[in-house]
């Protein structure tokens, strides 16, 4: 009995083995298929965040070229404006040399001036004087042809 119950027992070892392989295949296999489908998962994820990337430095390359041609033209726009500053402060400079030029004879025309001040001043008094003696001519001449008015004239 003794090799009777020794062959059960190693029947019922072999069946407890072969459903832990079955069993540990099971995991196996079970652990596997998560596998796969986890790295499928992160390749679709891969794909998707490589498309978004691709898409935004797209987008970005677009926006830098469109800024460097606005650049360009704002670039040129102030050039062209820089130029027509430069022309208009040849003309300012021009115009402030021939100034200087009319300035410098300002101090003589100052005194010119002061000159003809003073002179109408005198002619002013002058005129004073003038019309004084206008006033007392005109009374010596009533009194010199106060004889005259005795007469009747025709």
């Amino acid at each position: 009995m003794n090799k009777n119950e020794d062959s059960k027992k190693s029947e019922v070892t072999k069946n407890v083995e072969y459903a832990d392989v079955n069993e540990l295949a099971a995991s196996v296999e079970k652990t596997m298929a998560d596998f796969l489908e986890s790295m499928q998962l992160r390749d679709a994820l891969t794909v998707r965040i490589g498309r978004r990337t691709s898409q935004i430095i797209r987008v970005g390359a677009i926006t830098v070229s469109l800024l460097s041609f606005a650049i360009m033209y704002l670039t040129a726009s102030l050039s062209k404006d820089m130029v027509r500053m430069v022309d208009r402060m040849d003309e300012i400079s021009i115009t402030m040399q021939s100034m200087n030029t009319s300035m410098t004879s300002v101090p003589a025309m100052a005194k010119s001036v002061g000159t003809m001040s003073r002179d109408v001043n005198v002619m002013t008094q002058q005129m004073h004087y003038l019309n004084n003696n206008v006033g007392s001519m005109g009374h010596d001449v009533n009194r010199m042809s106060s004889p005259m008015r005795m007469f009747p004239m025709p």
